[in-house]
This record gives structure tokens, C-alpha cells and sequence, in this order.
């Protein structure tokens, strides 16, 4: 049978390869290339990539005085808030301080023996003195006194409360009981003391003869300069309270309680896990001068890759460099130096304080 003129020729299945292969494939080769191309073009030039590294408040507590660190009551990773004890600094030794209190005594005991009274004035002068420094004395029993009576009457409570439950005998009860109106009757003869003594400072009348004495007469003087000597010694007693500048969580201490430190040496550091800003860099050489409120696309380097649109709050005027940062461009063979922006923290971000992100600036 005879084949009609109009049947195709097969083609074999190699030629039409090769064919697809010598026409078509390397124009589909320049296209993905040139896709390439345009979007490594795009992303390294015209998007200007950022570093940003999340910031936030920080603070050293240092020793303000040179002295011996107690009582340091925080461990690391401890929450503190802010004006919180962390512990002490001892400045002085106690046997230097009693050193001093005895010349003072000694210094105090000499003005008392020039006081002589010459005259009737002076003599009712220090009458109104010795009274007055009577009235002091009796003010400070009388405050001892009252914290005495307040811990008896504590004591003499729960000791009735025990007795009530059967855990307390009689006589216990009769001790705190007896104990408790002793300092009863003994606060309120300081109170009656302390007001006689009141009233008879009141009917001296002597104000302005006072007043005279104290800027005029050179014992005055010394008096007050001994005065505010002591009050120097009982400052330098007390040992210095060192408190959280900041709330935070305790990252690192430096020095532990009984060392010597010096003053300004850095003895702890608090960080706050409140997020304040973004610190970013754009990578020297600049292409695009960045603006405040210009937009910044913020991505999250975690497996969410969340991103917002944020925006540039402050920009540095001097070029820095950024060592934290430096394993993010390990193939650079110097240092790392770009311009600083500050970047706001976008409220839907949960951003923590040290944490890396990508950003970009959304050129318009």
C-alpha cells in the first residue's frame, strides 16, 4: 500500500532536543541570569541594607567612696527595682572614728573649763545653756524609752496570746506584764520632766540675749564648731547604702561582700528587660543620606521573621565603629564602620534588649 504525499515525516525525539537545546536554552539562560543580576542589583545597591543591634537601659552601680563592700543582699539574675539596697559600703574604721570622738571629748572638756562666768549674764547664760542641754538628754531617754516600751508591749502581747493557748506560764506573763508598766511609768516621768524642763527654758526670756551670745562670744563658737565635728563623725559612721539606679535584673557582680573597693569601681551592673531603641548602622560607603522619620523595614531574625515598618528618630553626625556587630560581615578584612540611627520600637514587635535585626530603608 502506498503512503499519501500528505502523511508527516516523524521527527525523532533527539533532533527535537537538540533543537530545543540549541534555540530556546541558552535564551532561557540569559533571561534567569539577568533576574539575578537585577535582584542583586537591587537588594546590595538601591535597598541599602542596615545592622541594628536592640538597646536597652543599662546601669553600673559604683562605690562612691573608698571603703569595705557589706551586706550585699543581690545575687545575679535577681530582679531589683529602682531605689532598691543592694548592699553597703564601710568608708571609715571604727577605730579611727573613736579616735576622733576622744580628741573631740577632750577639746569639749577644755571649752568647759574656760567658761568661767564673769558676770550675772554670762552666769544666766549658762544656766539657760545647762538647761537646755538637760532638756536634750532627757529627749533622747525619753525616745529610747518609748521604742524600749513599744517592744515590751509586743512582748508582753504574744506572751498573753501564749498563755491564752497554754504554751506559757504565770510567772511569764506576770514578767512581760510587770516589764511593759515599768517602762509605762517610767516614759510618762520623762514626760513630765522633759515639760517641766520646757517650761522653765520658756520663762528664762532670754531670745535675743541668746541670740547675741552665740554670734558674739568666741566659746560659742568653738561649742558649734565641736557640734558639727560630731555630726561629721556620726556621718562618716554610717556606712553608705548602695541603691538600684534603675529597675532591672542583676547581669553581673563584680565584687563580693568583705573586699576592699576603691571609689568609682564598678561593683555590679543592672540591665532593664524594657526595650528603649534600635542602634543601627548603615554601612559605610553611604548611598542614601537617611533622615529623621524616614521609614525603616524592621524584620525579627528568629523563625517568626515578623516585620513592621518603623522609622529613623535620630541620626548620628560622625562615623563609628561597630565590633559587636562585626560577625555579621566576617569577610571584611577591616574594621567595620558605618553611620549610627537611632530606630524606634515598633509596639506590635516584642523586641528583647540585645537582639539582632535586618532592616532596610524603604527609599520612597
Amino acid at each position: 500500500m502506498k503512503s499519501s504525499s500528505m502523511d508527516k515525516i516523524p521527527v525523532p525525539v533527539s533532533l527535537r532536543w537538540k533543537e530545543i537545546r540549541v534555540r530556546f536554552f541558552p535564551f532561557l539562560v540569559f533571561l534567569g541570569v539577568s533576574l539575578v543580576v537585577a535582584w542583586l542589583w537591587r537588594d546590595r545597591v538601591d535597598a541599602t541594607n542596615l545592622v541594628g543591634q536592640v538597646v536597652g537601659n543599662q546601669a553600673e552601680v559604683r562605690s562612691p567612696r573608698p571603703g569595705s563592700l557589706a551586706d550585699l543582699t543581690v545575687r545575679p539574675f535577681d530582679h531589683v527595682g529602682a531605689g532598691d539596697p543592694l548592699g553597703k559600703v564601710i568608708t571609715t574604721d571604727p577605730g579611727v572614728l573613736e579616735a576622733e570622738l576622744a580628741v573631740v571629748l577632750a577639746e569639749i572638756e577644755l571649752v568647759r573649763l574656760t567658761m568661767d562666768p564673769l558676770a550675772d549674764p554670762q552666769r544666766n547664760l549658762l544656766n539657760y545653756e545647762s538647761l537646755r542641754m538637760d532638756l536634750m538628754e532627757q529627749q533622747a531617754r525619753k525616745g529610747v524609752t518609748e521604742i524600749r516600751k513599744e517592744q515590751a508591749g509586743r512582748e508582753y502581747q504574744r506572751v498573753r496570746r501564749l498563755h491564752d493557748a497554754g504554751l506559757a506560764s504565770d510567772e511569764m506573763l506576770d514578767l512581760a506584764r510587770t516589764e511593759h508598766l515599768a517602762l509605762s511609768e517610767e516614759l510618762s516621768g520623762l514626760n513630765e520632766l522633759t515639760n517641766r524642763l520646757q517650761k522653765r527654758l520658756d520663762a528664762f526670756g532670754l531670745d535675743k540675749v541668746v541670740e547675741l551670745w552665740e554670734k558674739e562670744d568666741p566659746r560659742a563658737a568653738a561649742i558649734a564648731v565641736q557640734q558639727r565635728r560630731i555630726d561629721r563623725i556620726k556621718a562618716e559612721m554610717m556606712p553608705v547604702v548602695l541603691r538600684a539606679p534603675v529597675s532591672g535584673q542583676i547581669a553581673a557582680i563584680h565584687r563580693s561582700g568583705g573586699e576592699y573597693v576603691d571609689q568609682g569601681e564598678i561593683i555590679l551592673q543592672i540591665q532593664s528587660a524594657t526595650p528603649e531603641y534600635i542602634l543601627g548602622y548603615l554601612q559605610h560607603p553611604v548611598h542614601v543620606e537617611p533622615k529623621a522619620g524616614m521609614p525603616v523595614l524592621v524584620r525579627r531574625q528568629d523563625r517568626s521573621r515578623v516585620e513592621v515598618i518603623s522609622h529613623i528618630e535620630e541620626v548620628g553626625v560622625h562615623l563609628a565603629s561597630y565590633d559587636r556587630l562585626q560577625q555579621l560581615f566576617p569577610d571584611q578584612p577591616f574594621q567595620t564602620i558605618g553611620l549610627p540611627l537611632k530606630i524606634a520600637i515598633h509596639p506590635e514587635m516584642d523586641l528583647r534588649p540585645g537582639e539582632l535585626v535586618d532592616m532596610r530603608l524603604l527609599i520612597q
